[in-house]
This record gives C-alpha cells, structure tokens and sequence, in this order.
C-alpha cells in the first residue's frame, strides 16, 4: 500500500451534523486514523436523519466515510479520563459543538495543552467563539439566512437558499486550509494551534463581486437576484430546447457572441445594434431572450449542445440529480462509488475529489455507532474486563 499523507495523524473528532465531521472525513479519505466520538446509545445527531435503511442514516453515511466510531460520555469523570488518554497521542481535535461546551465538559484547548503541548484543536461553530452572536442557535439555514446568500439568491420575486448545506461544507473546507496550516507551522516550530472557524465568516466571503455591486454600484439584492441568468452577461444562463430540456448557454466574450449568432442561425444579430455590445445586450435582455428561446425550439438539447460546442461556444445540460449520477464524467472518474454495508449490500458514497497521482483515495463505509470502542479503548491499555464495567456503568 502505498503511502498517504496523514498516514500517521490520530485525530479526535467531538463533531456532529456536517461541518465538523466533514474536515475529519477529508482527513481520514488521506490515512488520518479518525476517532468519531458519540454519545452512547443516541450518537451523532445525522444518524437520525432520513432517508435510514437498517440502522444506516445515508445522510450520516455520506459525511463519515473512512472513520472509526466510539461511543464515551464526556460528562462522566471516567468518560473524561478516557479522552485525556486518548488525546495524549492525538494530533488533531475537532469539536462542533455550541460555544464553551467543550470548556464546560473540561476538555477544551487549554486543557488538553497541559497533557499534549502541540495538539492543533479546531473548533468549528456558527457564529465563531467569540462576537454577539456566539450563542445565537446555528444550522445551515439560518446562516444561509445571517449571510445574505437568501437575500440574493432567487428570483426577484422570491428569495432562495441554495439546496445544499453549503456553509457547512464551505466551513470544513477551510477547516481542512486552517489544520494544514497549523500541521505546517507544527512542523517547523513544534507548536501546536488553536483555530476557530466560523459558518458565518465563510458564507459572508461566499459574496465576492455580490459587495461590490451593492457597495459601488448601489444595486439591491433584489437586482442581484435573477434566478438562471446572470447581472453582468447575457446570453448566459439554461434555455429550453425543442425538447423541454435546458441548454446551459455561456456567451462571456464579444467572440463568443458572434459565433452563438452564427451556430444558431442568428446571424442578422450580430449587426441589430440593440445585441451589439454586452451592456446593449443586458439593456434589451427580454428582447433578446424571446429570439433566443424561439430559435432553440428547432431542436432538441443535446443536438444544441453538440452544435455550440463545435462553434466553440461554452454550454452544457442542466442535468437532473439521476442523470449527475449516471453521468458519463461520473462513471469515469469514479466520482460516486459503491460499497458494501452489512445487511444493506451495496450502498453508494461519494469518492474523494482530489486525483493523486501516487496513490488512490479508498472509500471506506460509514462506522456502525461505537463499532471501534473496544478496539480504541484496548488501544490505550484497557481490558476486556474494564470496558465491560465501563458499558454497565454508561460511560461508553
């Protein structure tokens, strides 16, 4: 087997939901050993989260590939014991949960740096550690709402979110940016990091060209929502085609423009001085977009789409969620992958998207609720005998 990157990190995952469990997924998809820890019999809250077959929330499953699960209570003093003993050859803790839970349970930063000094502890939360609404409740939704991504997503007439737990993703992702920093500073200073991230801060810089827009050309947010199409551009947003299916059109230079009009069989626009810039175009957009939709009524979608393609305009299918997964692109890069659960056969995860070119990323199952307790607790010199009485008294 060949070498992985984090074949040797231990990481200590106090997470739940998607934000936190995500980074430690990430992590352990490049050999990071990753202890999910879970409150006994009730666990991880996503294990409740439908669609759930057997005892498989696929939601959970899809979060928490690759990981070990035990199950500790860290309100019992025996239960805390264990976490210190575990954390004493960690590397990496990651903990989602409300603000001060982890200082009200003991086992926050400050208290694991006396038993390990160079521990990198990541806390991920809504609102961050600190500011006014430290304390306010956070889920995906409402951040989405706090950061504005509502407001200027939509149709004019009704705001949207979008349909993905977007900041949670977005907030592991810089999770994994922010430990690989504090890995690296580690390595050259042999300290270790306490890093803070917030859903909040990382949807607010989801906004890039959106606050200057509001800021310097003054538009509202229900300019900026335009449903498909786009406020700087145009034409660029799906057409129907003969068929009813959508063509996803993207006309981003003059070029472009010209060899649309060409493609299509529009030639007389290229001239109509109403289309003959991008600014003339977005001033008479519905003009425009009734030729448009007219003239892709001829043919159907994919027929379009090889057409445009040959001309060298960008444009592609607004697939359905089935056809993403049947996807020719899909199938080979092995981007969603088949495994096996017990009692439910194959059950299919998403791969890593990172290629590597010297080793291949192995997609794992999701663990069972404390599947690796035994196993872990043994890891730190327990016997049998001490984690049975650790099970009759509720600790694990």
């Amino acid at each position: 087997m060949k070498f992985k990157p984090f074949d040797e990190l231990f990481v200590l995952e106090l997470g739940q939901a998607v934000a936190g469990p995500y980074i430690g997924t990430l992590l352990a998809d490049l050999g990071a050993e990753v202890i999910h820890i879970e409150r006994p019999k009730v666990g991880d809250l996503a294990r409740h989260w439908i669609p759930i077959r057997g005892d498989l929330s696929f939601y959970f499953g899809v979060v928490n590939r690759n990981k070990k699960s035990i199950t500790l209570d860290l309100k019992h003093e025996k239960g805390k014991e264990i976490f210190f003993k575990l954390a004493e050859k960690a590397d990496i803790i990651i903990e989602n949960f409300v603000p001060g839970v982890v200082k009200k349970l003991g086992v926050d930063y400050e208290a694991i740096k006396k038993v390990k000094p160079d521990i990198i502890y990541c806390h991920v939360s809504g609102f961050g550690q600190d500011g006014p609404y430290r304390d306010r409740p956070a889920f995906d939704q409402l951040i989405q709402g706090e950061a504005g991504i509502i407001s200027y997503t939509g149709t004019r007439e009704t705001p949207c979110k979008i349909n993905v737990p977007i900041t949670d993703l977005l907030a592991s992702m810089y999770g994994i940016y922010g430990i690989l920093a504090a890995l690296l500073r580690r390595e050259r200073t042999g300290e270790g990091m306490e890093i803070d991230i917030s859903l909040f801060d990382c949807a607010v810089t989801m906004m890039l060209n959106l606050m200057n827009m509001a800021i310097v050309e003054g538009m509202g947010d229900e300019e900026l929502r335009m449903g498909t199409k786009y406020f700087l551009a145009t034409p660029y947003e799906p057409y129907p085609a003969g068929d009813g299916k959508l063509v996803n059109i993207v006309v981003a230079t003059e070029w472009h423009w010209k060899e649309f009009c060409k493609a299509v069989g529009l030639e007389n626009l290229i001239d109509d001085p109403r289309f003959a810039t991008n600014q003339e175009r977005l001033r008479h957009r519905e003009e425009l977009e009734k030729i448009i939709i007219e003239k892709l009524k001829e043919k159907p979608r994919d027929e379009w789409i090889e057409i445009l393609l040959k001309a060298g305009v960008p444009c592609g299918a607004v697939n359905t969620i089935k056809e993403v997964i049947e996807h020719p692109q899909t199938n080979y890069r092995k981007t969603v992958v088949d495994v096996e659960y017990p009692g439910l056969g194959k059950i299919k995860l998403f791969n890593n998207p990172v290629k590597f070119s010297e080793f291949e990323v192995e997609v794992r199952r999701p663990p069972k609720l404390g599947e690796h307790t035994e196993e872990v607790l043994k890891s730190i010199g327990l016997s049998e005998s001490e984690i049975e009485k650790l099970r009759e008294e509720g600790v694990v």
